[in-house]
């Protein structure tokens, strides 16, 4: 009738399975591939941010051991911190605070008002915050 035996149309149904079965475990390969690289950017991305917290809480601790709470000489507010060894601002009244190393605040003398004024300047051009 055909011209196909019985026999030939096994072996090809063998070899149709045989592929469909190769073909289902390169699509479980590539899939499990797929997700573990997945797992493993996302852990990349875990760690990237968990060292980026860490970065980011070691300079603050850094600035806040840098630098000192003052009341402002000139208002007497408090909640001013200025970096020690530098003048920074009274959030209040903006009177140019000098604080030594020590950590003694005082009223600025015009030389370090002016180059206050003027590093006030360039933080606020280059989107910088706080006196630091």
């Amino acid at each position: 009738m055909f011209g196909i035996g019985l026999g030939s149309l096994v072996r090809i149904g063998f070899r149709v399975s045989d592929h469909i079965l190769k073909q289902q475990e390169i699509e479980r390969s590539r899939t499990a591939s797929e997700r573990a690289r997945l797992q493993a950017e996302a852990s990349r991305e875990r760690t990237n941010e968990e060292n980026a917290i860490r970065r980011r809480t070691q300079l603050e601790d850094e600035i806040a051991r840098a630098s000192v709470a003052v009341e402002c000489p000139n208002c007497g507010a408090t909640g001013n911190r200025i970096r020690k060894a530098s003048t920074g601002f009274c959030q209040f009244c903006g009177t140019a605070i000098q604080v030594n190393e020590s950590g003694t605040a005082y009223i600025a003398d015009p030389i370090e008002k002016a180059k206050a004024l003027v590093a006030e300047e360039i933080r606020q051009k280059s989107g910088a915050t706080g006196n630091d």
